[in-house]
């Protein structure tokens, strides 16, 4: 059975209408707002009356005839935002993505100049990547350093020296030119890996998480052992899975549907 068939027009049309006024920098009259909804003016004006009467709507102090928000949806929403981090965020879709790929999982926010690891699940099997909540790891050697460093508008990557650097591989991108054109494909296509440039036989897959201002505020991914997946096999079979859990995230932390881009910056 869809989940259409318990689909609530009334309510879909309501928050259409009130992330219309949101958006809207003037107040709109009921015809404007029919129009850029394609709703009727009869169900526009029953909306309308019904969220003026609890209070989240009000006519405009000039034009009588034209509605915007007030702040009583904040008042509610405002409790959520107070209560929600990246981690309470993340560790549904971080747990799910561990059940789907039983490979080590993690999320890792910015702190300084590193990739501070704040959850962990570690794969299972005998062969496998151990992992620890605690752990710093420099931001150009593995997929989810890379994505802090993409999503970065602070200007983070001219701070680090040598010591943020060091070239840990033979694949470790340790030239800061390089490594900015590298970051720049990292944004284009919404993830990172490490092939083998944090630890031999060890590559990565990361995402990153937006919330609902476009900040990029943490990043989850998977680790696996070469001895189980190739760099190729890992994109195309365990890509999508984390791409999935970073959207679920990202969701839950307010981001809209049509995000693609943000900054980056700790939590």
């Amino acid at each position: 059975m869809s989940g259409r068939e318990y689909d609530a027009p009334a309510v879909r049309k309501a928050i259409l209408l009130i992330e219309l006024l949101c958006d809207s920098s003037q107040p709109l009259g009921v015809s404007e707002i029919s129009q850029r909804l394609d709703i009727n003016k009869n169900m526009v004006f029953r909306l309308i009356r019904t969220l003026t009467e609890l209070g989240w709507l009000t006519t405009d102090n000039y034009d009588k005839l034209k509605y915007r928000m007030t702040l009583q949806p904040f008042r509610y929403t405002s409790k959520i935002v107070s209560r929600m981090n990246v981690r309470t965020a993340a560790i549904g879709p971080l747990r799910q993505l561990w059940e789907a790929t039983q490979t080590s999982c993690y999320l890792c926010i910015l702190e300084k100049h590193r990739a501070l690891c704040i959850e962990h699940l570690d794969g299972t099997g005998v062969l496998r990547v151990a992992g620890s909540v605690g752990s710093l790891y420099h931001l150009h050697t593995n997929a989810p350093g890379k994505i802090l460093l993409a999503y970065d508008e602070s200007g983070l990557i001219e701070q680090l020296d040598k010591s943020d650097m060091p070239k840990l591989t033979r694949n470790t991108i340790s030239d800061k030119r390089l490594l900015k054109k590298h970051l720049e494909k990292v944004r284009q296509q919404g993830y990172a890996i490490d092939d083998m440039e944090n630890a031999e036989g060890v590559i990565c897959y990361a995402v990153p998480i937006f919330n609902y201002e476009n900040k990029v505020v943490g990043t989850i991914g998977l680790s696996s052992l070469t001895f189980n997946y190739s760099t190729e096999k890992m994109i195309k079979e365990l890509g999508p899975l984390v791409n999935k859990a970073g959207k679920m995230a990202s969701q839950i932390m307010g981001v809209s549907e049509k995000t693609s881009t943000g900054t980056a910056g700790s939590e």
